[in-house]
């Protein structure tokens, strides 16, 4: 069937054909009956993140040149009659969860749309869900929206280390796989994500991807599944915030800290700075101490009782002499920081595979010289794993158990609980830890369910959380 349509351009008139009865917008049948027709398709949905898989597209009036679409992309089709087609669906199409359209087109036109179902399932809470032992943490290393080609994926993707891969997949750039990561945490006993956070990093960011992508999905997302959320500043360059940026960073920091789910301590919300001594390489102690009162003050004009400032730490530990050293702990009270914590440290004198006893034993070295010399509260972090191998950062390498993990975690909560003048809130309140971190792929800090492990060191988390 054909519509004709007279369109008029001053004394000018054009005739504008349509050969799809469909071409007016609302329809979905094509061509009379010339056209190709959809009447079934199989299977009809797949799992999110599912492999790829063959799919079988039955109607009518199909042809030799007749193609599959997904969501108006063509797919690899195979012509079995007129009134069969089959596709190669990729992996990659299962991404994206929700209703997608299938179609076939040719040289006789367009058929009608079949949705095809991919479901965001997503991981029930557990027992864990509801522990009270700790106010648990995790740091969220954004680094995983961008292409597989972006550096971070560097030696991950094949060989050794690909059983790194999380079970929602290695990019976390759809709303279904950050809400998978807020699932699953919450199921395994975790209260919240500290996300980094990075100043103009779609001008600074060469990687090409977006490093603040999950924590803006997570803010678009309805359902967070009782999880919250704070930031941590990366201060390092090229993401140092110059002081002309100031104000409007303030600006987007209290956008965060106004969402009913942002972290507080002690009734303010909660600022991690990565590093006080990149900070203080940036600017004076009196600089620091000027945009922290601008943010506390900038948090009072919003109803905020202010902002919970915590500093992070520079460490390095040579296991083989107990050295630490640790940066000047002065600055924190100087620079205007209310607590202290660190991400991770890094270890000097080893080389190759260690026990994982050695990197909690670094941890709780530091932990010790924090209760001899701290001059405020301390957050003790667990570290979960380092292997840098895939990336070459270090020359050394831990081996990790899911109940080296948990009993670590376990003994950062016990070391609350013999230090609590340390404690940023006091009893009866949950003792403040994180873990570091929940999806450091690329240096084996890693929380979230993987090819490799499963849930084992979240399970693992969750039963130590639950045991009285």
């Amino acid at each position: 069937m054909q519509v004709q349509w007279r369109i008029h351009f001053g004394e000018i008139t054009l005739f504008v054909t349509c050969l799809f009865a469909g071409c007016g917008g609302g329809g979905t049948s094509l061509s009379g009956n010339s056209g190709p027709s959809i009447t079934s398709i199989s299977p009809t949905s797949t799992e999110w993140n599912g492999p790829a898989f063959t799919l079988t597209v039955n109607g009518s009036a199909f042809a030799s040149d007749s193609t599959v679409q997904w969501n108006g992309n063509a797919r690899q089709t195979t012509f079995v009659s007129a009134n069969q087609l089959t596709a190669q669906i990729p992996a990659t199409d299962t991404l994206a969860s929700g209703p997608q359209t299938i179609t076939v087109t040719g040289t006789s036109g367009m058929s009608n749309g079949v949705d095809f179902t991919v479901p965001c399932v997503l991981a029930s809470p557990g027992s864990a869900s509801n522990q009270t032992k700790t106010r648990l943490g995790a740091y969220y290393f954004d680094g995983w929206s961008g292409s597989l080609s972006n550096f971070h994926f560097n030696g991950l993707l094949n060989g050794a280390y690909q059983s790194r891969e999380p079970l929602s997949g290695w990019q976390d750039n759809t709303p279904c796989a950050v809400e998978q990561q807020l699932a699953w945490a919450n199921q395994f006993g975790v209260n919240f994500f500290v996300f980094d956070w990075y100043y103009n990093v779609a001008q600074n960011e060469y990687e090409g991807d977006n490093l603040n992508n999950a924590l803006q999905t997570t803010l678009s997302l309805s359902n967070r599944h009782g999880m919250q959320f704070a930031i941590q500043y990366v201060d390092a360059p090229p993401f140092v915030v110059p002081s002309a940026a100031w104000t409007s960073t303030i600006t987007e920091w209290l956008g965060y800290m106004k969402d009913p789910a942002y972290v507080r301590v002690n009734g303010k919300p909660l600022l991690i700075v990565y590093s006080m001594g990149l900070l203080e390489q940036s600017f004076a102690s009196a600089a620091i101490a000027n945009f922290f009162n601008q943010l506390r003050a900038a948090a009072q004009t919003q109803g905020l009782p202010g902002v919970y400032i915590v500093g992070g730490l520079d460490v390095s530990y040579d296991p083989l002499t107990q050295a630490l050293n640790i940066n000047d702990l002065s600055m924190t009270a100087a620079d205007g920081y209310d607590a202290y914590t660190i991400y991770n440290y890094s270890t000097t004198g080893v080389s190759g595979l260690q026990p994982f006893s050695m990197l909690q034993g670094g941890m709780q070295a530091i932990w010790t010289q924090v209760a001899l010399t701290s001059p405020l509260p301390y957050i003790p972090v667990s570290v979960d794993g380092q292997d840098a191998r895939p990336t070459n950062e270090w020359p050394y390498w831990f081996s990790r158990a899911p109940q080296d993990v948990s009993g670590f975690v376990s003994a950062a909560i016990n070391w609350t609980q013999t230090n609590p003048s340390l404690r940023p809130e006091p009893p009866p309140t949950p003792p403040l830890v994180l873990i570091e971190a929940w999806n450091e792929l690329g240096e084996d800090g890693i929380l979230v369910p993987t090819v490799g492990d499963g849930t084992s060191y979240g399970d693992a988390l969750g039963a130590m959380l639950t045991t009285p």
